[in-house]
């Protein structure tokens, strides 16, 4: 990170660079400033939907319509958000910035001061370091752009994807986008070879993070987690690591960046044994409370007795840049879904493929280098209730067999709802949800049937095309072999 922490010494509450930019996008007598500030506040203060933050800072030089680019202060970076300073309590030691722009990308500090003209620049008496106007022209055009309507987002996913030579409609992309959206973990179900891992991949690598993508294929006795997770050698003291973990840890130091994880046949074993740490942390809704338990404080209090210096934390927080994706074929030779799984995750399914639209390859466009901060401004964090009154319908239906939906169901898609509004049309993602949260449910004898029957009307008198149709096919199987699931 270059001479950041020296940058840091000279003023430890925040530190400014200043100059004197007038660029095409703000004109004026405003000046123009990197302010670094601590983790909690970019953790709790800095996102699109927080379009203004106040600030404990007391500074001499900061004015009313200065321009301000932020720098996290444990790292360097230099977040892809431009504010104003719109009000400044020199009395207080207050500031309050309004957010003007986001950008695609955030620049690392060890790229951002490769573009000044002069490094390192002379200190002022008040902490500011005044830089050249092409300084901060050349950071913001490091930037990848301004951020991208979203549906135009996803139609360079759409055109990426086909220049590779795959096709997926786009009611499939934007639903596995979705998904994503509303709860970074999906089970995608199929036949083999009809592309299921490969959608995961395409997205992460239209999105500029090929180098952020694993695929680790699951084998049969995963009967833990420290397939994953690696496990501590008592005796020496030593952690032995797993590619998974070393993933993982990557992605908490690194969390400008989006990462993305796929669990491919993740059925070959029981998906509970192996997973279940990461199945109870993605409870919780808060980033810092979504804890993976690597080893316990005894065993961290032996290591410091002993003075052996562990270069692996005890716990791993998941962060809210790391996306699973969780690949299933149904067959012999595969392990069932357990409600706790399917009760976590949206389930999508593969069992066709439109041979006849797959495209030749072309040339790739670039990708749009997304940053974690700009991925997020598209998420949409209070759910819509439009649909509340047929989720509880539909569960009275269920609750005839004993199979009733419950909190967490109601909440993910009403969250789903929210997160589709102007990509999917609301009966459509209502429908997808009730297939894809509600059917993989379903699964008895024949006395089932008549719940069956009744929520097959109401489907149909719903509209829900596609629900309707999956259920009937459940319902053929029920007929023919006196018992059905979700499962083909």
């Amino acid at each position: 990170m270059g001479n950041i922490k020296g940058y840091q010494a000279a003023n430890a509450a925040s530190l400014m660079i200043a100059h004197d930019f007038k660029g095409k996008c703000w004109i004026g007598m405003s000046k123009y400033y990197l302010l670094f500030i601590p983790p909690d506040v970019v953790h709790n203060n800095i996102a699109y939907d927080k379009p203004r933050i106040n600030l404990n800072l007391a500074d001499a030089q900061l004015q009313v319509d200065d321009k301000i680019l932020l720098v996290h202060n444990a790292n360097g970076s230099m977040l892809p958000f431009i504010y104003t300073v719109t009000y400044v309590n020199r009395g207080a030691g207050t500031l309050t910035l309004q957010l003007e722009e986001l950008y695609n990308r955030a620049v690392a500090w060890a790229e951002g001061i490769q573009l000044l003209d002069t490094f390192p620049p002379q200190y002022a008496s008040n902490g500011t370091l005044h830089l050249a106007r092409g300084d901060f022209e050349r950071i913001v055009g490091k930037m990848g752009g301004k951020r991208m309507e979203e549906k135009a987002l996803l139609e360079h996913i759409q055109r990426s994807i086909r220049a590779r030579g795959y096709y997926f409609d786009d009611e499939t992309l934007y639903n596995y986008h979705i998904c994503l959206k509303t709860r970074p973990f999906i089970i995608l179900a199929g036949l083999s070879g009809t592309g299921k891992s490969k959608l995961s991949q395409l997205y992460a690598e239209a999105l500029g993070h090929k180098q952020h993508y694993l695929r680790l294929p699951v084998r049969p006795n995963w009967n833990d987690d420290r397939y994953l997770l690696g496990h501590l050698n008592a005796l020496t003291g030593e952690y032995f690591t797993e590619p998974a973990v070393e993933f993982i840890m990557e992605a908490n130091e690194d969390e400008d960046n989006l990462y993305f994880f796929c669990l491919d046949e993740m059925n070959l074993a029981h998906v509970e044994y192996y997973f279940s740490q990461f199945l109870s942390a993605m409870e919780e809704e808060q980033e810092k409370d979504r804890k993976i338990l690597l080893y316990g404080k005894r065993m961290q209090r032996q290591l410091a007795e002993t003075s052996k210096t562990q270069t692996v934390p005890a716990q791993l927080l998941l962060p809210n840049n790391l996306f699973f994706t969780g690949t299933i074929n149904v067959d012999e030779t595969t392990q069932s879904i357990s409600d706790k799984v399917i009760d976590r995750a949206n389930t999508l399914e593969f069992f066709s493929v439109d041979l006849d639209k797959i495209p030749q390859p072309t040339m790739l466009p670039d990708p749009v280098p997304l940053s974690t901060y700009t991925w997020q401004s598209y998420r949409v964090r209070v759910p819509d209730t439009s649909y509340r009154t047929r989720i509880i319908e539909i569960s009275k239906i269920l609750n005839k067999a004993d199979l009733g939906l419950g909190y967490r169901v109601l909440h993910e898609i009403e969250m789903y709802l929210a997160n589709s509004k102007e990509l999917l049309d609301p009966l459509v993602a209502f429908d997808l949800q009730v297939k894809q949260r509600i059917l993989p449910r379903i699964r008895g004898p024949e006395v089932i049937s008549s719940m069956m029957k009744e929520l097959h009307e109401f489907l149909r008198q719903n509209k829900l095309i596609r629900s309707q149709q999956r259920l009937q096919e459940m319902r053929t199987r029920l007929e023919r072999d006196g018992y059905t699931n979700f499962w083909r």
